[in-house]
Parts: C-alpha cells; sequence; structure tokens
C-alpha cells in the first residue's frame, strides 16, 4: 500500500503552532503584537484538521486497498509517535517542583494541582473542564488537546474498522452535528469547550478531502490544478485575515458560527496543497517545514522555556513593557524552543518513528 507524503503540511503544522507560541506570549509592549496574541487557540483548531486529514488519508488508504483496517498496527503506530515524548513531559512536570526548588526558582500561584493518574491516561482536559482553569504546571497546560487528540484516534479507528468506507459521508454528517449540538450544551452549563465531543467536527472537516482523495482519486487534484496560482494565493490571504481578524468578531458569533466556518475554511487550506506536481507548495528543504517538522516538540516545551525566562527576567528586573527586552525575551524563547524541539526530534522522537514502519 503506497501512502503519499503531502508537501507543505509540515510548514503548516508550524504556521498552527506560531499562532499558539504568539498566545503565551506575556508581551504587552507592542500593541500589534497583543493584538495578534489573541485567540491563539484558533492555531490547535487547525491542527485538529490537519491531523484528520492525515490520518483519516491512512486509514481510508488502507481500508480502500485492503479492504480492512489492521487496527492493532494503527493504533502501534499512534502509541509510538504520541506516547513517548507525553510521558517523558508528564514526568518532567512531575518534577518540576523539585526542579525549580534546586535552581532556587518560584513556582506559579496560579492553576489547580493536576491528577497525575489523570493525565497519565489522557483525561486530563475534562479535570480542567470540570474546575474551570489550567494545571499549575508545564507543560500540562497545553496537553488538553492531546487528551482529544488520542480520544479521537480511538474512536475514528474503531469506526473506520467497523464503518464501510461507502458509508463514512453518514459519519461525517453525524459528527459535524454532535459538535455542533455539545458546543450549545458545554456553553449552556459553562463548561469549556475541551473534549472530543465539541471538537471532533474539525478532525471531520480534514476528514472529507482526504474521503475525496481515496474514493475518487485524481478528482480533488485536478479541480484544484485548474485553479489559477493568484487565486489561490487570494484564498490564503483571505484565510490569513480571518484569523487576524477573528479577535473582533462578538462572542456568541464565533462561540456557534466560526468553528464551522473555520472548520470548513480549514478544510479548504489543506485542499489547496493536496495535488502532488503542484507548484503551489512550500517544498520540504524550506526552513518553515523544516520547523514544522519539530512542531509535536515544540508544542510542548514553548510553555517551559516561556515560564523560564519570566522567572529570569523578573530576577534580573527586565521589565516586559520594555520594548527592547519584549523583543529579547521573544527571541530568546522562540531560539531556545526549536532548539529543543530540534534535539528532541533527533535523538528522542525518531528512533520511536523508526519502529513504526514496521507496523504499515
Amino acid at each position: 500500500m503506497r501512502t503519499r507524503h503531502f508537501e507543505t503540511f509540515d510548514a503548516l503544522r508550524f504556521f498552527a503552532y506560531l499562532k499558539v507560541f504568539l498566545l503565551h506570549l506575556p508581551i504587552t509592549a507592542f500593541p500589534v503584537l497583543s493584538f495578534l496574541r489573541r485567540d491563539g487557540g484558533v492555531g490547535v483548531l487547525f491542527f485538529f484538521v490537519l491531523s484528520g486529514f492525515l490520518i483519516s488519508y491512512i486509514v481510508f488508504q488502507e481500508k480502500e486497498t485492503t479492504g480492512r483496517l489492521n487496527l492493532k498496527n494503527f493504533f502501534i503506530r499512534r502509541i509510538l509517535r504520541i506516547w513517548p515524548l507525553y510521558y517523558a513531559m508528564l514526568l518532567f512536570a512531575f518534577c518540576t517542583p523539585y526542579i525549580l526548588e534546586f535552581l532556587q526558582l518560584s513556582s506559579s500561584p496560579d492553576g489547580y494541582e493536576p491528577d497525575w493518574l489523570l493525565y497519565s491516561l489522557f483525561l486530563g482536559n475534562y479535570q480542567s473542564m470540570i474546575i474551570g482553569d489550567s494545571p499549575n504546571v508545564s507543560p500540562l497546560g497545553v496537553m488538553w488537546s492531546l487528551c482529544i487528540e488520542e480520544h479521537f484516534y480511538i474512536i475514528w479507528g474503531l469506526l473506520v474498522y467497523f464503518v464501510r468506507l461507502e458509508r463514512m459521508p453518514w459519519i461525517f454528517a453525524g459528527g459535524i452535528v454532535t459538535a455542533y449540538v455539545a458546543r450549545i450544551v458545554f456553553v449552556h452549563f459553562g463548561l469549556s469547550t475541551s473534549d472530543i465531543f465539541t471538537n471532533i467536527d474539525f478532525f471531520i472537516y480534514g476528514a472529507i478531502p482526504a474521503y475525496l482523495i481515496v474514493k475518487f482519486p485524481g478528482m480533488v487534484e485536478n479541480k484544484v490544478l485548474s485553479v489559477s496560482k493568484n487565486w489561490k494565493r487570494a484564498c490564503l490571504l483571505l484565510v490569513i485575515g480571518m484569523v487576524i481578524a477573528l479577535p473582533l468578531i462578538p462572542g456568541f458569533v464565533k462561540e456557534f458560527c466560526m468553528p464551522v466556518v473555520f472548520g470548513a475554511v480549514f478544510a479548504g487550506v489543506v485542499v489547496l496543497f493536496i495535488p502532488e506536481k503542484s507548484d503551489f507548495r512550500i517544498p520540504d528543504g524550506n526552513s518553515l517545514s523544516i520547523m514544522g517538522r519539530y512542531t509535536y516538540g515544540t508544542y510542548l516545551f514553548h510553555g517551559i522555556w516561556i515560564n523560564f525566562f519570566i522567572q529570569i527576567f523578573n530576577a534580573l528586573h527586565f521589565s516586559l513593557d520594555n520594548g527592547i527586552y519584549a523583543i529579547i525575551f521573544v527571541c530568546t524563547t522562540f531560539l531556545c524552543t526549536q532548539g529543543s524541539g530540534w534535539l528532541s526530534y533527533h535523538f528522542f522522537e525518531t528512533p520511536f518513528l523508526r519502529l513504526k514502519k514496521k507496523f504499515y
């Protein structure tokens, strides 16, 4: 079974991560940056759409080609990709109080004491939902999305295993409706939308183009290739403008209408880069694609570095209201995050990724 490598997707991951990175920067020196930081959670939703596409493409292609999905191999591949770094970071978070004590740094008074059992079972997002706050140690504050990813893998793997591909459009429709209703219910009861049911539609929006290119080979590629490069650029600029303007949208519209809009729009972005022979792409050797390759690590590490340098700057009495110090802070945290992501990918994650080849 031949599965395609989609160029540009690593670069798209980097842009999604960058929005999350900006969200967590405690910078107030530049009004423009403060505006761009807002609603950074939309970057996580883009991650969900990308994940929905890539995972669905692999499992749909396997089932279309072989007539079945090897569920054991699918779960093992996901375990090898997610679990090693996840549990390494969980161990780091558990040891953080002792590390801070050794370095004579203070801990944050904000947030709740995490339930380590829940986080070890990928259920930490539900503790955050019930308490209505974030955990008091990094990087647990961003791990809620990984919990959702794991829940998606389980649900999606079982659905694809038991449901014929021809019936998957009914699953798509049911999942989108379920997510919309769940958001209404959760908002009504004052719960945060940090679970699989209120986010499964984003994965499905990504799964729809994956389904189309598997069931109707060449159709999507030919349609996209027939669109001029200028129109594609205009579409991307429109999406970027929508993401930037998101803080200006009223809360009610943002809560109930924009998830549908952004889910469809992000799926449209994915479609633009599907054709294999398109000249509208970002090559794998591009620096954006290279940085995007490390986003799993940088996503988990960036909060650690941000909190660490907050402590350092406070100890040195460097105010982040000062433009020069703010620029130094941003550059330092970004470079350290990228460096640790590179190290993690090449010296920790890669051995596990190589094992995945045995389970295709």
